[in-house]
């Protein structure tokens, strides 16, 4: 997929899915999210402009192997995620926009092979859509901002909610918690006072 506008990615992308996601949510100029405080928790919900993209920027930015995976709804090899066994306290940002997606305090080991999680750091910050790729009926996450394929979500995860987020490492950054409050925005700091 080449498209030369945000309109003809949307149209191409819409032609070749075989999704059923929201187009016209994507069409959105804005998008209500939550980012995420300088005490690492959700913030109020706030409009931010969608991440659009042609594919060719996509793939400078993020490289052959994210872009495989975020843009191109690849998969990486299980056992083999960088952020798999990453134990350490602080929050999931998007790979290819920075949205806070999920947090370690709701990371579990769930022998899969790939980041599982059992609930979004903000449930505006991530959509799903039907996804029957590969000969499977299963739902599909993605990037609330730029669109960005993540993984899967599942329901054999623990309590409280009984489901399993399970995540590609590549379409994700880790930050510590001590580090997140340089990827807040100044608005929502504004806001806050």
């Amino acid at each position: 997929m080449h498209a030369k506008n945000n309109n003809g990615l949307l149209a191409e992308f819409a032609a070749t899915s075989t999704s059923t996601f929201n187009f016209n949510f994507c069409k959105a100029e804005n998008v209500s999210l939550r980012l995420a405080g300088t005490d690492g928790l959700p913030g109020p919900v706030v409009s931010l402009p969608r991440v659009i993209k042609t594919d060719a920027e996509w793939e400078k930015q993020l490289g052959p192997t994210t872009y495989r995976i975020l843009r191109a709804k690849g998969t990486e090899a299980p056992f083999c995620g960088n952020l798999l066994d990453n134990h350490q306290d602080g929050i999931y940002f998007c790979a290819g926009c920075d949205l806070p997606l999920f947090s370690s305090t709701s990371k579990f080991h769930s022998g899969t092979g790939w980041p599982s999680f059992f609930q979004p750091f903000a449930k505006e910050n991530i959509i799903t859509q039907h996804d029957t790729s590969h000969g499977m009926s299963r739902d599909e996450i993605l990037c609330a901002r730029c669109g960005g394929h993540l993984g899967h979500v599942f329901n054999d995860g623990p309590p409280p909610t009984g489901l399993r987020y399970c995540l590609n490492s590549a379409a994700l950054v880790f930050r510590e918690k001590a580090t997140c409050h340089y990827h807040v925005a100044p608005s929502y700091e504004k806001t806050k006072k």
